[in-house]
């Protein structure tokens, strides 16, 4: 017995160092791809590489269990005898100590934590594939063509080794089943290598970024990992004598499924006897299940085909209802019942629901990427309003047309652009001719909607200037628009209502937003100074036409005065000369006695004449003299 044993163990020793080298193998090529992987070096065309790491981390856990399994068991080590004489123990217990934790280790099970951590790098690598990679750009250099395509020669080498070392431990599948499960983990190497060289291809010779094959080819050895994560965690709630081998705990079912097609009905019903002892030939249950099942099935089909006729329209809903392919008629909200398909067909249409699209030259950008007919991303009420929904002249918004339009300048030929932000509500028409019109004249409504009214908001613009655009109100150009579309609808007969036009905004571009507000405040400044200047020279005119008009007024009053005071004194001139023919000499005498009064009337006279007192006659003073006189009373000399 022991001599077989001996025999069994020599046998295992080259397979053992078979399973070793592969190990050693898997370890050195799951951390240089790791380390590729991680590093920052590589752009996403390199992605494919992570799952390339995963794949050869899990052939490094099947070839370390492998390898243990072939490895010969040792008895555990028998409990020390001998004396027990403290004296005697206290100095041997060096030497029976290293027994005691070989013995103590050997109780651990070590084996599945070390395939539980093995399995969660291989899920972070995969994992790498798309939050490592999907943050790196793409490199089209010629330097990283390069790359690529010696990467593509090295993933073809890699999976040319790999299929010869899985058909070799695939032809030894029988009579070792450590080596089959090899042979699994190495078809998953061989085929995320063979993934691998074809997304490098085809970003080498096509310039096609495969990043869905490249996530693909990750599902397979996460999935595996998974597997073996969930293997390890319940080998613990196990009794130890009952425990699974290490092959057991890697053996994935997955991987098997890579290496022959499924089980037949007739190979699992020998499983489940010859593992649980069922045996499901004696099961009347089966029996009759199996033999109503084509009766049920033929039922359940028809029923679900007659069901196709039936109809259920929400409140917002309304089809239209086709018999044979011809439009019979317009089905409301509620239950209908027709025909079952393919006879009968209810194509389902809004009922009243109001659309809003962009009306803009991104709109079919923007389809691209999304749904062209989202005005906005939808947002929390008490949310902070996003920044590409302000409507500040100096951000470039997402949803806005730029247009060439005519300059303003009338004296030479320029050109002006402006960028409109325009929305467009609308609905199909609540009446049934309107339906079947958006239903059969129009293939996309929306993009029939967003094309019309781009044109007619080309067609605006080019007509106006930008100075005219921005003067105008955006509620009289939004009228102008709603009607300029809704005909342009009803001229092609689609069945659409124009709700409404909303202008968002109208201004210059946003790179010289800047530019135009400084053009607007000189030409604002320049207005308000011609203004105070013209207001300046009205107030000095009327000025100096107030004292003109005063000067001509009191010069036409000095000339009437002069005018009659001459002419008085003509008068006075001509009645003297009169009273003077007519009274000689006493008129003369008696005018030159008034004239000589009337000169002296406010002087202060004095009379000096010696014959006033000549023989004491007497002398009568008949002049007369003011009170203000120094002397105040008549003199006499």
């Amino acid at each position: 017995m022991r001599h077989g044993n001996r025999g069994t163990d020599h046998h295992r020793v080259p397979e053992a160092e078979t399973y070793a080298h592969l190990a050693g193998a898997s370890f050195v090529l799951a951390a240089v791809l790791a380390i590729f992987a991680c590093s920052g070096t590589l752009g996403a065309e390199f992605r494919w590489i992570a799952p390339l790491a995963a794949a050869a981390l899990n052939v490094l856990l099947v070839a370390v269990a492998a390898q243990l399994a072939a490895e010969p068991q040792s008895p555990p080590p028998a409990a020390p005898t001998g004396p027990t004489d403290w004296n005697l123990l206290r100095a041997s217990w060096w030497r029976a100590a290293p027994d005691f934790a070989r013995a103590a280790l050997r109780t651990v099970r070590w084996w599945p934590w070390c395939v539980l951590i093995g399995a969660t790098f291989s899920l972070l690598l995969c994992a790498a594939t798309w939050f490592v990679f999907g943050q790196r750009p793409l490199a089209w250099s010629p330097s990283a063509h390069g790359a690529v395509v010696l990467a593509c020669a090295a993933a073809l080498v890699l999976a040319f080794v790999t299929l010869v070392a899985e058909r070799l431990f695939a032809a030894r599948a029988n009579a070792n089943h450590a080596d089959a499960v090899l042979a699994g983990a190495l078809r998953v190497v061989l085929v995320t290598a063979l993934v691998g060289a074809a997304c490098a291809a085809l970003y080498a010779w096509a310039s096609v970024d495969a990043r869905w094959l490249a996530w693909a080819a990750a599902l397979l050895p996460a999935a595996i990992a998974c597997e073996y994560a969930v293997r390890a965690a319940l080998t613990w709630f196990m009794p130890p004598s009952a425990s699974a081998t290490p092959v057991q705990v890697v053996d994935s079912t997955i991987a098997h499924w890579l290496m022959r097609p499924p089980a037949s009905p007739a190979e699992l019903g020998a499983s489940l006897r010859r593992r649980y002892g069922i045996d499901l030939r004696q099961s009347w249950v089966l029996y009759s299940t199996v033999r109503m099942l084509p009766a049920v099935c033929v039922a359940l089909v028809t029923v679900a085909w007659l069901l196709s006729g039936v109809t259920i329209l929400q409140p917002d809903q309304r089809a239209v209802y086709e018999r044979f392919g011809a439009p019979v008629a317009v089905w409301q909200p509620g239950l209908h019942a027709g025909l079952p398909w393919p006879f009968g067909q209810a194509q389902v249409l809004d009922n009243g629901a109001v659309r809003q699209i962009v009306v803009s030259s991104g709109a079919d950008a923007m389809d691209d990427g999304g749904d062209g007919s989202a005005a906005a991303p939808p947002i929390d009420a008490d949310a902070r309003t996003p920044e590409q929904l302000d409507r500040l002249w100096d951000v470039v918004h997402p949803w806005e047309t730029t247009q060439v339009i005519a300059g303003g300048n009338s004296q030479q030929q320029n050109f002006e652009i402006v960028s409109a932000d325009v929305r467009l509500d609308y609905r199909v028409g609540a009446s049934d001719a309107d339906a079947r019109a958006s239903l059969y004249r129009a293939a996309d409504v929306p993009a029939v909607v967003r094309a019309v009214a781009n044109r007619e908001v080309v067609r605006y613009l080019a007509s106006h200037t930008l100075d005219a655009l921005i003067e105008a109100r955006q509620t009289v150009i939004a009228e102008r628009l709603r009607r300029a579309v809704q005909q342009q609808l009803d001229t092609l007969g689609s069945g659409i209502e124009v709700v409404a036009v909303v202008i968002e905004s109208v201004h210059p571009p946003a790179g010289v937003s800047a530019a135009w507000h400084d053009v607007q405040a000189a030409q604002i400044r320049a207005a308000a100074s011609v203004a105070q200047s013209r207001a300046l020279a009205a107030g000095l005119m009327g000025q100096a036409q107030e004292q003109a008009q005063t000067g001509i007024a009191a010069a036409s009053a000095a000339a009437a005065e002069t005018l009659a005071t001459a002419r008085a004194q003509q008068t006075t001139f001509a009645a003297d000369i009169a009273a003077g023919q007519a009274g000689g000499r006493a008129f003369a005498f008696e005018y030159y006695l008034h004239n000589l009064q009337k000169g002296l009337q406010n002087a202060n006279l004095t009379v000096i004449d010696d014959r006033l007192v000549t023989g004491n006659r007497a002398t009568i003073d008949l002049r007369s003299y003011n009170a203000g006189d120094a002397a105040g009373a008549k003199r006499l000399y």
